[in-house]
């Protein structure tokens, strides 16, 4: 995690802190598996273990919604369709996550009565599934978020460090093979541990940025007398072909094919990799993780642009 970002504010790092708490307790869950699958270790957890770090992880991960949107409540208009994908991907594991305590127990029973009488189940088959693709999902937000993974270095260790305990959990050989386990448990992890090998490329962390769906845009306060010190055409690129007369998202809005990515993609990124940067350097720099810094509300006076 070093070195460390610029802050957000107390509260937002504290959000922040007990999201990653909650991933920690999550990977845990992949580490140390049941007891009773073949594996002879006295430090193995029982069920009531196994779902009470569950429940622990799931706390957190409410937590960690609330406190950020009780910071930032303007994070709202980020958990609707139009939402980036890294944030569609977190509140996915959020339910995941859920789903995935509330039946753990219902599950195991499951697979206990499966094995006993040679038969797939369909409880079994949707904890396994969501079990494989969680740590793909978690991951997916926290890269996209950008909050403490600033950095290539930083989000690549962490991907590589979820696949190989994803890799750990579900190629660990089982006591009992059932049927329905390539499909259950392989397929899917190894879908996941594509995702987690894509996401801190380039290619992958663009998409993250990504919207569902076209949002209606927020309007934004932008200080021009604060970035005197920077080029014009840092922002205005068109500037230097004197065709830049327009709003940015007469371009960046248009059915352009060379503008694959979306406005706010592109904007998110721009704005919050240049803040970061300054900050890194400890100079003078923009709001780099809080909503309200660069959004206001649609009815404030002053300065906006749309």
């Amino acid at each position: 995690m070093l070195p460390l970002p610029a802050s957000g504010g107390l509260v937002w790092n504290l959000g922040a802190a007990v999201g990653y708490g909650s991933l920690a307790f999550a990977v845990v869950l992949y580490l140390y598996p049941l007891r009773g699958e073949g594996i002879a270790h006295r430090r193995l957890f029982t069920v009531s273990q196994h779902r009470r770090i569950g429940w622990i992880a799931l706390y957190l991960a409410a937590l960690h919604t609330a406190i950020l949107l009780v910071a930032q409540p303007l994070t709202g208009h980020y958990l609707l369709p139009s939402a980036p994908l890294y944030m569609l991907c977190g509140l996915v594991a959020l339910v995941a996550l859920a789903v995935l305590v509330a039946t753990g127990i219902a599950a195991r029973s499951a697979l206990r009565h499966a094995a006993a009488h040679r038969k797939s189940s369909a409880n079994v088959a949707t904890h396994a599934v969501l079990a494989a693709l969680l740590l793909g999902l978690l991951a997916a937000h926290v890269v996209g978020s950008g909050q403490l993974l600033d950095r290539p270095i930083k989000a690549a260790t962490c991907c590589v460090m979820l696949a190989m305990a994803l890799f750990w959990s579900a190629w660990r050989p089982p006591s009992k093979r059932t049927p329905d386990r390539l499909f259950s448990t392989l397929i899917p992890s190894g879908i996941a541990l594509v995702a987690l090998l894509l996401l801190p490329t380039p290619i992958g962390g663009l998409h993250l940025l990504q919207t569902a769906t076209t949002p209606a845009p927020l309007h934004a306060f932008f200080p021009h007398e604060n970035h005197r010190t920077v080029n014009c055409i840092a922002c205005h690129h068109n500037f230097v072909d004197k065709t830049g007369f327009g709003s940015c998202y007469d371009c960046h809005r248009s059915a352009r094919a060379d503008l694959p990515q979306a406005a706010e993609a592109t904007f998110h990124e721009f704005c919050r990799d240049c803040h970061s940067g300054f900050a890194r350097e400890q100079n003078k720099h923009g709001p780099v993780r809080e909503c309200s810094g660069c959004h206001v509300d649609a009815a404030a006076a002053g300065r906006t642009i749309e």
